[in-house]
């Protein structure tokens, strides 16, 4: 089993930034992770980020201990001034890096979920409903979501009867494909955006294209060249390995446990036959004694 996983460990230095372990890296620098995220939000949004709060791997806990938590990559809130300086709005992001393609199907209602517990959380904090920050949620794919081999899909509610009635409810779920196309009419915005994607999603010098690639491929270097990086990629493999080991001993025991119930229920099958068998022989006694 160790054998057959680490013949799938990826080299550190072939890593992309869409790899978890990577992303996750670069997340965790203090400096780096904002700085990245930054770069993410202004290709994405079309505009420039504001004053963010910062958290990576930020743990969402369920709403009871009977219900799942979730794990975000990059948690950001952004505050925004108006020009006088007051506070004018608190946005929140999720950017989140995924290559699980199997998981495709259920990915909208994961990013539903997603939303959900944030929003359950913020609440909690005492805010009113109509003070719900906006939640911006934005999956980077390695696969195309929804089979149109686009760059940019982008999710939100709508009123399906009438659907030119303006209807915000302050959420918008985007998923970007790293080699869907650009569209037929692509402005330089959408062009920075395809270059970002496409180096997140195959993190090459043959993909650094313009200042933003470049200063991304700069971080991403010096994240591989980190102190101890190599230790610690190879223990998140140890730990996969475990989970792996562990889930496969769960299901054995399962097995043997359905095997040894199964048994048991053959047993006490058998065990009724015998009884009811010998009961029979019981009364053919007493009949032919009563005969004779």
């Amino acid at each position: 089993m160790k054998e057959a996983i680490e013949r799938k460990m990826k080299p550190l230095e072939e890593m992309d930034v869409i790899d978890n372990f990577l992303f996750t890296e670069i997340m965790s620098d203090e400096e780096n992770g904002p700085e990245v995220c930054r770069m993410i939000l202004n290709c994405v949004l079309k505009r420039e980020i504001g004053e963010i709060h910062f958290t990576p791997q930020k743990v969402v806990p369920g709403i009871s201990e009977r219900m799942h938590g979730i794990r975000m990559d990059a948690y950001l809130t952004e505050r925004r001034h108006g020009k006088s300086g007051e506070a004018e709005e608190i946005n929140v992001f999720d950017i989140e890096p995924d290559k699980r393609s199997s998981r495709r199907e259920e990915l909208p209602r994961r990013s539903r979920y997603y939303g959900d517990l944030i929003d359950v959380k913020l609440l909690g904090t005492g805010t009113d409903y109509e003070k719900l920050p906006e939640l911006v949620t934005i999956f980077i794919l390695s696969y195309d979501p929804f089979g149109e081999n686009a760059m940019y899909y982008e999710a939100g509610t709508v009123i399906k009867t009438h659907p030119h009635i303006p209807y915000d409810d302050g959420v918008r779920r985007i998923y970007l494909y790293v080699d869907g196309e650009l569209p037929g009419e692509a402005d330089d915005d959408e062009r920075k955006m395809r270059n970002l994607l496409r180096y997140i999603g195959n993190s090459s010098a043959s993909n650094v294209t313009d200042e933003t690639t470049k200063k991304l491929d700069e971080i991403v270097k010096n994240t591989k060249l980190k102190k101890d990086i190599g230790v610690r990629y190879m223990k998140s493999w140890e730990i996969a390995r475990d989970y792996i080991e562990e889930g496969r001993e769960e299901g054995r025991e399962e097995g043997r446990k359905e095997g040894r119930e199964e048994e048991r229920k053959n047993t006490e099958a058998a065990i009724k036959r015998a009884e009811a068998a010998e009961e029979r022989v019981k009364e053919l006694e007493a009949m032919l004694s009563s005969k004779s």
